[in-house]
């Protein structure tokens, strides 16, 4: 999570920062899952969460524990075969088609000198062969992004759905 202590980014990085974030949308729409592999950090940790809601006044969490996903960089190399190759999995025969749309863009200095902590929002609209309506799902997204020779990686990535119920058939996709 960012704080607001924290300084932001220049408009030169932050237009850099958003284009790395558009890329990546693309990619993942596109089902360019080795290509966005490419973007995660060897070091990455990459955890979906359920969201987080209040009940009379407290704060409290769903699913406290037990994230959709908590991968490191061997097990999300797994899942990108896996979604990526249809003769290894139904999950997506016949494909979907995808859009990401990713706003509300936030970046700041990290603690590290080559890396930024980045805020974003994302929505997901997926449409399926086999079913009559899309599917829509929104999450925040907290990054922290490497700066490299290579461009920028994805060290960390903590995403909380914002729909405590998954009406999706499958979670077949990145977030």
């Amino acid at each position: 999570m960012t704080h607001q202590s924290q300084a932001r980014v220049d408009d030169a990085l932050y237009r850099r920062v958003c284009e790395f974030y558009y890329d990546e949308a693309d990619l993942l729409a596109q089902r360019q899952l080795t290509q966005w592999f490419e973007l995660l950090a060897e070091d990455v940790h990459y955890r979906v969460g359920f969201p987080e809601f209040y009940e009379h006044g407290t704060r409290r969490q769903v699913g406290i524990g037990n994230p959709y996903f908590d991968d490191d960089h061997t097990s999300m190399k797994v899942r990108v075969r896996l979604l990526g190759n249809q003769t290894l999995t139904t999950a997506e025969h016949p494909p979907s088609v995808y859009n990401y749309f990713v706003s509300n863009i936030r970046a700041r200095a990290a603690d590290k000198a080559d890396e930024l902590d980045v805020d974003s929002r994302l929505l997901i609209y997926r449409v399926r062969a086999s079913e009559p309506t899309p599917y829509i799902l929104g999450a925040r997204r907290r990054d922290r992004l490497r700066i490299t020779d290579g461009g920028f990686r994805i060290a960390r990535r903590e995403a909380s759905i914002d729909q405590a119920i998954i009406q999706a058939p499958n979670l077949s996709f990145f977030v």
